[in-house]
């Protein structure tokens, strides 16, 4: 009987820890490879803004597997999601078996990922990058191999109630990779707008 309510209370804290499944569906846009693979990175933070975890990363940002980087490596590919997760994107850089464990290889096309989340209030964030995408105002004069910068998406994810929730635009990573930040200015931006056609998160 012991043994029983033993396994009843274990059971029942695995579902209070993580009392949701959340499935993403990444569209891909007609710039998804424009001529590199994008780079990707889905991750969580709570209603403060405080990064809890990621969720999904592409193997190259992961692993810092570039074809063209400096040894400091490419921090302008995805900076709003190395700075969050405090992780670097230098070869040879400390690895985080959170992150490993989440790690998938650069898709051709779309994503799709289901995750277990616990039932609490989240900011879901995603963001995108394809190298040498240029333009008129990020030129290859200006902005190395990165083109123009990531984009950022994100949406609330409410506790409680289920159902699909569409990701917005919110910004772009900075240029260089010097901060984690998301600038809201998308004006000069082109192809990468359509990176994505569509991000959807189902929670059930």
């Amino acid at each position: 009987m012991k043994k029983a309510c033993a396994i009843m209370g274990i059971l029942l804290l695995g579902t209070a820890l993580f009392a949701r499944e959340a499935t993403v569906s990444i569209g891909a846009g007609k710039n998804w490879k424009e001529k590199m693979a994008s780079q990707c990175a889905v991750w969580l933070e709570d209603a403060n803004g405080n990064y809890v975890r990621t969720l999904y990363v592409t193997q190259r940002a992961s692993k810092r597997n570039w074809i063209v980087g400096p040894k400091a490596g490419r921090p302008e590919s995805l900076p709003v999601w190395y700075h969050a997760a405090h992780y670097e994107s230098a070869k040879g850089a400390p690895a985080n078996s959170d992150v490993d464990a989440v790690t998938a290889a650069t898709p051709k096309g779309g994503v799709v990922f289901t995750a277990e989340i616990d039932d609490e209030i989240y900011v879901i964030k995603a963001e995108f990058n394809t190298s040498f995408d240029y333009n008129d105002f990020y030129t290859k004069k200006n902005s190395g191999v990165n083109g123009q910068p990531s984009v950022v998406y994100e949406a609330k994810i409410p506790s409680g109630a289920g159902g699909e929730i569409a990701l917005s635009l919110t910004g772009t990573g900075s240029e260089d990779g010097s901060d984690g930040k998301i600038y809201t200015d998308v004006s000069k931006l082109t192809t990468a707008k359509t990176i994505v056609d569509k991000i959807i998160v189902t929670v059930r």
